[in-house]
């Protein structure tokens, strides 16, 4: 038998090349085995064989299964018409019964009306009258002669019904308005019965006019019985008037004539007596199936009554009439049944004998995958299952051995790469991340777990250059090597965490990277091998002495400016200012003149100030506070609005203080550094507005903490979140190579040093093109007494 391969090792494990040991065949040991017990998806969508042996079982019964269906609704078709027929029958013969009794009485009322003394109207011939009548037919009883106002001319009754009770009532008068011969619905009966039916006949005299009526009541028992004798038991046999009225009912009659049908067949009654109306063909029959007034479930044929409004209704119980039919119905399921389950136990009976070896092999085979080489197939069933598994059995041995070889070599190789000093990642043609060692997964933060299967532009990290602006994915190594399928120079490259677009990446690791691709025989990528040696402390040790050098440059920078200004600046500013107030001391000059220099006087006295502040700033850097003492806001922060005045009106900005507030607020401070830091925040949004722009001051009063914020606001160009976050450093002169504004970038820098100094701060908020806000915060004292 010849060696077969081991299928819990993966197909794409490149074979070794020779006894030498190198980075790619370590890395290709090294990736972990993929399990071969997982079962194809499309292996799992097909069906199984007890499955195919229902499907054959199921076509093969299938024809006959219809077969019985269809012979099943054939029957029930056949016994439904068998009971229409035979309801039909009953309806239409107690149709024609009627229409025989209601020809003969109205072929003998037309012969009384026909004779010239009943014509005349005259009692006289009364009595042989209505001898001969009920002689010729019994069931009509209580012949009576009237004149159309309801007057009784003659009548079999001793004490027939009074003119104006006979005169009002509805069979009557439709009987005076339709002329000639006409059956009554049932009513009311007035003298012998609850319930009565009336034949009328129109009496013409000579002159051709209905002067009477010939009036007959009909004997609705004697009729019933004569129409219902022989009607089977089940079967119910009704009569309806013109207003769906029960006339006659086989059975219950007493309880039912008089009352309206139930309402269903009232409907249908009604139909057919408009189809008939309409002259439809289908008019003479209707049959349907629905619930008696009884409630049970019936089959109904219906006929109208020729010569009158009636209508007979016969029914049968559904249930009777189905009853042989669902007899032949459940012997017809339970055989189908029967056979169902018969071919169902040898069905499973077969795929049992056949299955019970497969699953087994299945099961032997499933463990076998998932890494028990001691697992053996069970060499039962037919004697082709038993060879199948013989032959599994062997492979399985055999495939043992050379596992337990393989194994031993992955360990050696798996141990070399774990124990690199170096970082080394594989990732595959499409980026996701292969192979990887425990150096690589600390260099990147992440878990083993977490470092599985992500891609290249997975947001869990991001690199940086050395100057630490963000790489694109598109510059990462890996997709350098991806794209040029040559070896990567070494580079130097930081590893951070991705916050985002909106926020600089900081790198926690610099790392200098190296790699190269790896091909099959064939030429075709397999993988691209990264290496990461860490070079984290050699950066921080370059970063610190580069610090030093930049700090003590800044220290000499600053040490020489504040010697320049103090050399400058304060000689002339004196002199300004000695000859300033040797002008406001002539009495020639002018008033008006007077003022202008006494600004010029306060502009260089601040001037001289700022000077001495500035020279004073390293006091405050080496820890030196002024001395904090209670002063009035509000004067001081008039005074500096003047000073700053014809700055605002040479600028073109409009410069506003509101009212000042009662009571007017103290703070804790000193004028000089305070009035120092007021100039600056005013004379900032001055410069850097732009023309026709405004400055605002506001006075936020004191929140919980005792502290009051003093808001400067400017419609200048506004400031980005980057410039915000260095506006306070020194030397920093954010705008001014688009501003032209004049400066050395000490301004806010001092200014907010100053306010920390004076127990507050400065902060700022602004929006690019909607200006800028600087808030003061100082500590509110009670006012000094």
């Amino acid at each position: 038998m010849p060696e077969l391969p081991d299928p819990a090792v993966p197909d794409a494990t490149p074979a070794w090349s020779g006894g030498a040991l190198t980075l790619e065949t370590a890395l290709a040991a090294a990736r972990p085995a993929v399990g071969a017990a997982g079962t194809h998806p499309a292996a799992r969508r097909l069906p199984g064989l007890r499955t195919g042996l229902w499907l054959l079982i199921g076509i093969g019964l299938l024809p006959a299964l219809a077969g019985t269906a269809w012979y099943l609704v054939q029957l029930r078709a056949i016994a439904m018409r068998d009971a229409y027929a035979q309801a039909d029958l009953m309806a239409g013969g107690t149709a024609e019964a009627l229409r025989w009794v209601v020809q003969d009485a109205q072929a003998m009322l037309a012969a009384v009306a026909a004779r010239p003394k009943v014509r005349a109207l005259d009692s006289a011939d009364c009595d042989p009258l209505f001898r001969d009548f009920r002689a010729v037919l019994p069931s009509y009883k209580a012949l009576a002669l009237r004149r159309t106002n309801g007057d009784s001319v003659c009548s079999e009754l001793a004490n027939p019904p009074p003119r104006a009770v006979v005169a009002a009532s509805d069979w009557f008068q439709q009987a005076v308005q339709q002329p000639g011969f006409r059956v009554s619905g049932v009513h009311p009966g007035t003298v012998q019965q609850p319930w009565a039916v009336r034949l009328t006949h129109a009496v013409v005299s000579a002159n051709g006019q209905a002067e009477g009526l010939l009036v007959s009541p009909v004997d609705l028992k004697q009729l019933h019985q004569r129409l219902f004798a022989r009607l089977p038991p089940q079967a119910r046999v009704a009569v309806v008037d013109g207003r769906n009225r029960v006339v006659l009912q086989s059975q219950q009659q007493e309880a039912r004539v008089g009352k309206v049908a139930v309402e269903s067949v009232a409907r249908l009654v009604d139909q057919l007596r408009r189809d008939a109306a309409a002259g439809r063909g289908d008019a003479e029959v209707r049959q349907f199936v629905e619930t008696g007034f009884d409630g049970s479930r019936r089959l109904f044929s219906m006929r109208p009554v020729p010569l009158t409004d009636w209508v007979v209704v016969a029914s049968l119980p559904e249930d009777d009439t189905l009853q042989g039919y669902r007899a032949t119905r459940n012997r017809a399921l339970a055989a189908a049944l029967l056979m169902l389950l018969c071919a169902g136990l040898a069905a499973w009976r077969v795929g049992r004998a056949i299955a019970a070896p497969m699953q087994g092999l299945a099961s032997a085979a499933r463990d076998v995958a998932a890494g028990d080489d001691s697992r053996r197939a069970q060499e039962t069933g037919p004697r082709e299952m038993a060879e199948v598994a013989r032959e599994f059995n062997r492979m399985v041995a055999a495939n043992a051995a050379a596992r337990a070889q393989l194994q031993a070599g992955e360990q050696q190789y798996r141990t070399l790469i774990q124990n690199l000093p170096v970082a080394v990642v594989t990732h595959l043609p499409d980026s996701a991340i292969e192979v990887f060692n425990d150096r690589a997964s600390s260099l990147l933060r992440l878990s083993p777990a977490q470092m599985a299967g992500r891609t290249v532009a997975d947001p869990a990290w991001c690199f940086v250059d050395a100057q630490g602006q963000r790489l694109p994915p598109p510059a990462y190594p890996v997709s350098r090597l991806l794209r040029s399928r040559e070896p990567l120079p070494p580079l130097l490259l930081g590893i951070a965490a991705d916050l985002g677009a909106d926020m600089p990446p900081q790198a926690h690791t610099w790392v200098m990277v190296t790699g190269y691709p790896q091909f099959d025989a064939g030429g075709q990528l397999q993988r691209v091998i990264v290496a990461f040696v860490d070079v984290t402390v050699e950066r921080e040790a370059e970063a610190l002495r580069q610090a030093k050098e930049s700090a003590e440059a800044a220290s000499a920078a600053k040490s020489a400016f504040l010697s320049r200004v103090s050399h400058e600046l304060r000689t002339p500013l004196n002199a300004i200012n000695g000859f300033s107030e040797l002008v406001l001391m002539d009495p020639q000059v002018p008033p008006a003149s007077k003022d202008k220099v006494q600004h010029v006087l306060h502009a260089g006295q601040h001037l001289l100030s700022l000077i001495n502040q500035v020279l004073d700033l390293t006091q405050v850097e080496a820890g030196h506070r002024p001395a904090l003492q209670p002063v009035a806001l509000w004067p001081l922060l008039a005074d500096c609005v003047a000073l700053c005045e014809p700055l605002a009106q040479a600028r073109g900005v409009a410069l506003s203080l509101p009212l000042p507030p009662q009571p007017a607020p103290w703070v804790l401070a000193e004028p000089t550094p305070l009035r120092q830091v007021l100039i600056n925040l005013l004379s900032n949004a001055i410069k850097y507005n732009r023309p026709g722009g405004r400055v605002q001051v506001q006075l936020v009063p004191a929140d919980g903490s005792g502290r009051l914020a003093l808001q400067v606001q400017d419609t200048g160009p506004g400031l980005t979140a980057l410039q915000q976050a260095a506006l306070f450093q020194p030397f920093n002169r954010l705008g001014a190579e688009f501003s032209g504004v004049e400066g050395h970038g000490l301004g806010l820098s001092i200014a907010r040093m100053l306010a920390q100094a004076l127990r507050g701060d400065i902060t700022v908020h602004s929006v690019v093109g909607d200006g800028a806000t600087f808030t003061l915060h100082l500590q509110q004292v009670p006012a000094a007494g």
